[in-house]
């Protein structure tokens, strides 16, 4: 049995299956260690966005995963006790400059199934399912990890140059790296309720087909329309309640009567949660790496919890390609960090302030950003710092064309590319095609460059933009900085 890795992933949910897809793919050896046998069968995550799908068609599973979600058309309300909508973040089918529509809701149990069957077809990649890692141990040039498997009744050791802890938010990796976080403030209860909806019952008056968020000082309360079958409640639970009574069946319907009835009905899950907004401050020591909720931990008011950990994966996947190649100096995962977390943190922040504005709408009846709030949408934070070039693109997002039912990133793929306005321009800039793809920019791609005023820019695997050149001199510094970076 093998044992040596080039990437041990710990945790098989969403983003380590998808960050085992993207590291199988680009030709390294990855083994998946979860103390779990199978898929958690209830749903915890019902919903993503735009770059998500963006990221899902990289590793080309968006087409598939669109089959088994959900366009969010109608967006997300907020109202008062009165039902008057105080704020809204608009829902809508049409394509947006990522390429795909900006709203999706899926059930997650579907969607782990896909990933994983698509993860466990690549010959580069091995799980090991039902062994919980219990210690973690690195030097300059490994990490070990000791798993125990109890139905089994053994011990598994396995090596890797670099380990990433997808294994939530109580995560033996994060353990490894420090226990230092900041604390954005939002610490609530919630009982979160997930039903399957008869489907003679699915158009009931009281039950729309959009995602509603009760404002109300006493007690907020989310309602989400995941699909035609499954609707979900967040219901804060108050300090004065008693939760072994309130989570009895008899008084969840109750509290459920207003909108729904027992007969229309079936209760899949009915869980206690405790809803954080935390950050840590460190995402990585030497070889251990940590993506998803094990490096942050944000409230479900926008749905976005599971999407951050996607991006990481993203920004992350082409890097560990580097360090295992030795094309990138691990030097670079402080890059990774100061990317990755003033970006989840603007979402953490907003997740936080719309949890405060369900919890005393006055806020926002008073806050001078009243105006600004009552349509809002997700931040889309320029990256500042890290892996680029300094150039006025640099860190923000490339965007996606949709031109005769094709997409523009399954022209461009999850390289390094350099993307030039002419097809013979720079023919004596030293471009190596095996680091960094030439590509000539057509269509809507060029006249997005020229619109622009550059002749070329190179674009990370991440889609995120390197930097860009406004002429023939500048072309020359802006390869010659990126191989500073990235070595031959």
């Amino acid at each position: 049995m093998k044992k040596n890795f080039d990437c041990i992933v710990i945790g098989y949910g969403p983003v380590g299956a998808l960050l085992s897809i993207f590291l199988s793919k680009l030709g390294l050896s990855v083994a998946v260690i979860d103390k779990n046998l199978d898929i958690y069968p209830l749903p915890r995550a019902i919903h993503f966005d735009e770059e998500v799908m963006r990221i899902f068609q990289m590793v080309n599973l968006s087409e598939k995963i669109s089959e088994i979600s959900r366009i969010g058309t109608k967006g997300m309300h907020f109202v008062d006790n009165e039902d008057t909508v105080l704020m809204e973040r608009k829902g809508s089918d049409a394509i947006g400059e990522l390429g795909w529509q900006k709203s999706w809701y899926f059930h997650q149990p579907q969607l782990e199934k896909l990933l994983r069957y698509n993860a466990e077809k690549d010959k580069n990649f091995v799980s090991f399912l039902g062994y919980e890692a219990q210690k973690i141990f690195q030097d300059n040039n490994l990490v070990t990890v000791k798993s125990y498997s109890k139905k089994l009744k053994k011990e598994l050791i396995l090596h890797c140059k670099y380990l990433v802890g997808c294994d939530g938010a109580n995560s033996i990796t994060s353990d490894c790296i420090g226990k230092e976080i900041k604390d954005y403030g939002l610490k609530e209860k919630f009982l979160v309720l997930d039903l399957k909806v008869d489907n003679r019952y699915q158009n009931i008056k009281n039950l729309p087909d959009f995602t509603v968020q009760h404002c109300d000082k006493v007690r907020p309360v989310t309602r989400c329309y995941i699909s035609k079958k499954r609707r979900r409640w967040e219901v804060k639970i108050l300090p004065g309640d008693n939760e072994k009574e309130f989570l009895k069946s008899k008084s969840i319907w109750k509290f459920l009567s207003k909108w729904i009835e027992k007969k229309n009905a079936t209760i899949e899950r009915s869980q206690l949660y405790i809803f954080r907004s935390i950050l840590k401050k460190k995402w990585y020591k030497n070889r251990i790496i940590l993506a998803g909720d094990s490096a942050h931990l944000s409230p479900p008011f926008l749905g976005q919890g599971m999407c951050a950990g996607i991006r990481d994966v993203a920004v992350l996947a082409w890097r560990l390609k580097g360090f295992v190649n030795n094309k990138l100096s691990s030097h670079d995962l402080n890059n990774y960090q100061r990317e990755r977390i003033p970006h989840v943190s603007a979402f953490i922040k907003l997740a936080s302030e719309v949890g405060k504005i369900m919890s005393n709408p006055d806020i926002l009846k008073k806050s001078e950003k009243s105006q600004s709030m009552r349509l809002f949408d997700f931040p889309k934070p320029r990256l500042t710092k890290g892996f680029f070039y300094n150039c006025s693109l640099s860190g923000t997002l490339f965007p996606q064309f949709v031109e005769s039912d094709k997409r523009s990133d399954d022209t461009l793929g999850y390289e390094f590319v350099f993307l030039a306005l002419k097809e013979d321009a720079f023919s004596d800039v030293d471009i190596d095609n095996k680091i960094l793809l030439r590509k000539t920019a057509k269509g809507f791609l060029r006249d997005w460059i020229v619109k622009r005023k550059i002749v070329g820019l190179i674009i990370r695997p991440d889609k995120y933009i390197f930097g860009s050149a406004t002429n023939e001199k500048n072309v020359k510094a802006l390869v010659s900085h990126f191989y500073n970076l990235y070595r031959i």
